[in-house]
């Protein structure tokens, strides 16, 4: 960029005085100098004076020292020297490098008092204009610059470039366009904010035409321009358009770098982001703040744990700051991969923590289910460093309420928003609404969002999903024709809210209903859509719609994820279609959707339940990195296949391996073989040892119908009744082992020893006398009776 032309120095009409003022230290050597000056001519030249007197204040200002050169500025007005506008120009530009308001103001101050001949100077004008945009004093600015007679394009570009600072992208394009129309060419400065603009606008054919008029201008070779370029394309997610102007470049420096790193990081392109900040390191360029945050956010992207270490090392060893804004960042990667230890350690080193800071420490407890530190870390912030929660604190705390049910904490902390008007936020509301509805407080929830003054779309949603999670479709469905009545057009999100509500309540036509009315909305369903009616399919047993379904989806054109593969293979194992399945199987493959540990559990759960325990071990035995679930679900496809010594051995393997089993684990075993006395005997033990009576009651009755006949199966728990003083049990299961009962047409006969008040006793009395003649030996039996009508028994 040129320089701001000077106007002509003016020649001083009158010789100083000596110089009699008092200076500062910093100003010896000015002071030193200017005596010489006297010292070796009685007669200085008032023009070289005030020459000297200029390159002095011009140096200062440049060195950010404006205090003394404000000094130098009062010792030339106690002069007779006439002072002329670029000294005021240079003063003002110092004050641009300090942001220094208040010396700025005196010195327009002093500019004022001087008169019109000052005041209306273009170059005055054009630096107070400067001055005023840089320091982001809008309304002063704007009138400077309107008032001006003739806007140059140091004016322009000051006022263009405010405008983006201020978010006022929308002025800063009508700027550089009115710029144009005027007669005036925008310079290498004007032209990275116009692309900065067209970014945040997301105005990618305005952008190519800013981008046309660099290479006519010939700006390509500037490197703050082409980092622009760069910057532009990759917020627009033009990642080869990006890479493409980032290649042109002869020289490449820090921004160039970050430029195209962060927007592979913008645009979820983890590893190549990861790639560029390898290829910066290896091209000697050293890292900053910037660049060693984007990289520990793809490696976070990426879950590579041992990279972002890596870049945290860098940003040791190259001895970045550890400031809120590069420690937040190291923070951040350590609570995304899990590390919630390492935050710590880097949290309590930060020598500055803001609310940013806190919040990211709170919200790594939650995730990790640490509730209790989460909450002590609140208190320390509000206590030690008397920082107020702001609506990001508080949905981190509504979030571990909900997540871990806890009720009561979580109505404290709704109370808290209320207390101090923080109910109203738009992101509170929607984490309390959230809270209530996941503790199954549905109609605290409607309460709430009903009290919410302005609902916005994600308000909405999220009630609309409480509704649908807990079962209440209708529900669902009517906010969705409210919300449309109060002006708030339904999106994607609202309606998949819906259709998944239906599916989880085995309405599937309804489901269909809501997927062909989104249509004709003219909202096209996105893949969420897809997948979960797919998936709602296969869980109510229409196997062969969730195929159709499925195929479908990639006839429009839209590509599954691993959660459609999951919907597909559940249908495959709804229809017990092998065939289907190992088509599914090979799909999965070709497209990589294997990456997830729900996919992986879902193959190898359809190979088993269709019949293929070969293709199932197969399946697993690929798998690496195995978790608990997996290993649960193979072990239920062993004993489902009556496998039991692999089910077993499996169970071994898993704990050698260092997975503890779960409850799960052990219910799968169990599938393997049916009780037997010997199991329930053990249970009916373990049951009286630890008072759990009633279950024990329960499981004695089955070991009494599973061997009716074995008397042990009586003496025994009489016996420890007895012994542990439960003379009233022992009693009962004594009587109960001389009890038996028979079934003739549907009635049950019981007979107990000693019992005689059976109608038909003096029958069964008779037989019994005469069966027991005959084990005797003795034929001679007088009582002839018919015992198929006499004696009740089957």
């Amino acid at each position: 960029m040129a320089s701001l032309p000077l106007p002509p120095t003016p020649n001083p009409s009158l010789p100083p005085p000596t110089n009699t003022s008092k200076t500062n230290n910093s100003l010896k050597f000015n002071t030193t100098h200017l005596t010489k000056l006297h010292h070796n001519h009685h007669n200085p030249n008032p023009q070289t004076l005030y020459k000297s007197y200029f390159h002095q204040i011009s140096s200062l200002c440049k060195q950010g020292l404006i205090q003394q050169a404000f000094s130098l500025l009062n010792e030339i007005e106690s002069q007779t020297l006439q002072i002329g506008p670029e000294i005021y120009g240079e003063l003002l530009q110092g004050c641009v490098y300090k942001r220094a308001v208040s010396e700025g103001l005196q010195i327009h101050a002093r500019i004022l008092k001087n008169g019109a001949l000052f005041a209306k100077n273009d170059y005055i004008e054009t630096k107070l204009i400067i001055f005023y945009a840089k320091c982001d004093l809008s309304a002063i600015a704007d009138g400077l610059f309107r008032r001006q007679r003739g806007p140059n394009v140091f004016s322009w570009a000051a006022m263009i470039g405010l405008s983006c600072r201020n978010g006022l992208n929308k002025e800063a394009l009508m700027g550089f366009v009115e710029m144009l129309e005027n007669g005036f060419s925008p310079d290498n400065f004007v032209v990275p904010n116009a692309l900065k603009a067209c970014s945040a606008l997301r105005l990618d054919g305005f952008g190519r035409c800013v981008h046309g008029y660099v290479v006519k201008m010939g700006f390509g070779q500037c490197v703050f321009v082409s980092s622009s370029l760069v910057d532009f394309y990759g917020k627009n997610g033009e990642l080869v358009e990006a890479q493409k102007a980032f290649d042109g470049m002869s020289e490449r420096n820090n921004v160039a770098w970050n430029s195209i790193l962060m927007g592979y990081v913008q645009n979820g392109l983890n590893e190549e982001a990861m790639e560029v900040f390898y290829n910066m390191r290896i091209d000697g360029v050293e890292p900053t703040r910037v660049s060693v945050s984007g990289f520990l956010s793809a490696s976070a992207g990426a879950e590579a744990s041992f990279e972002g270490r890596q870049g945290h090392a860098v940003a040791v060893l190259s001895g970045l700051r550890m400031d809120d804004i590069l420690g937040s960042s190291i923070i951040n990667f350590y609570v995304k991969v899990g590390s919630v230890e390492d935050a710590e350690i880097v949290f309590d080193r930060m020598v500055e923590r803001d609310i940013v800071t806190w919040n990211l420490l709170i919200s790594g407890y939650v995730k990790d289910g640490q509730l209790e530190k989460a909450i002590n870390a609140c208190r320390r912030m509000r206590w030690e460093e008397n920082l107020r929660f702001d609506s990001v604190t508080l949905s981190s705390i509504l979030t571990a309420c909900a997540d871990s049910g806890n009720l009561v904490l979580g109505k404290e902390a709704h109370c808290f928003c209320i207390r101090n008007s923080l109910e109203s936020d738009s992101v509170v509301a929607n984490c309390v609404v959230g809270m209530y509805a996941k503790c199954e407080r549905i109609e605290n929830a409607r309460r709430v969002f009903n009290r919410t003054k302005n609902r916005d779309l994600v308000l909405w949603n999220s009630m609309i999903a409480a509704y649908a999670r807990l079962g209440f479709s209708g529900e669902a469905l009517n906010l969705v024709y409210r919300m449309q009545l109060e002006g708030v057009p339904p999106s994607t999100v609202s309606w998949n809210a819906v259709i998944l509500g239906f599916t989880r309540n085995g309405q599937v036509e309804e489901a269909k209903d809501m997927f062909l009315q989104m249509g004709s909305t003219g909202l096209e369903p996105n893949l969420v859509t897809w997948t979960t009616l797919i998936n709602g399919l296969a869980q109510n047993g229409y196997g062969h719609e969730a195929v159709q379904t499925f195929h479908r989806m990639r006839a429009v054109g839209i590509r599954p994820n691993g959660m459609s593969i999951v919907g597909l293979l559940s249908a495959c194992t709804s229809l017990a279609s092998l065939d289907h399945g190992r088509v599914a199987h090979g799909y999965a493959i070709r497209g990589g959707f294997l990456s997830s540990s729900v996919s992986k559990v879902a193959l190898v759960d359809m190979y088993a339940k269709c019949g293929s325990i070969t293709s199932a071990t197969n399946a697993f035995e690929k798998i690496p990195n195995k978790e608990l679930a997996l290993y649960n679900t193979m072990i239920s496809a062993y004993a489902l296949h009556g496998e039991v010594k692999n089910a077993f051995s499996l169970l071994r393997q898993m704990q050698e391996e260092g997975i503890e089993a779960d409850g799960v684990t052990f219910t799968c075993l169990l599938m393997a073989f049916d009780a037997d006395a010997r199991m329930l005997g053990s249970l009916v033990d373990a049951c009286r040892e630890h008072g759990e009576i009633a279950l024990g009651e329960y499981l004695l009755q089955c070991l009494f119908e599973l061997e009716p006949g074995n008397l042990g199966n009586y003496v025994a728990p009489s016996k420890r009744d007895a012994e542990s003083g439960r003379w009233g049990e022992a009693l009962r299961v004594r009587k109960d082992s001389g009890r038996s009962w028979i079934h003739v047409d549907g009635d049950a006969h019981a007979f107990v020893t000693g019992d005689g008040s059976h109608p038909r006793r003096e029958s069964i009395n008779g037989i019994l006398k005469c069966l027991e003649w005959e084990m005797r030996g003795s034929s001679d039996c007088s009582l002839q009776v018919d015992l198929r009508r006499e004696v009740p028994c089957s």
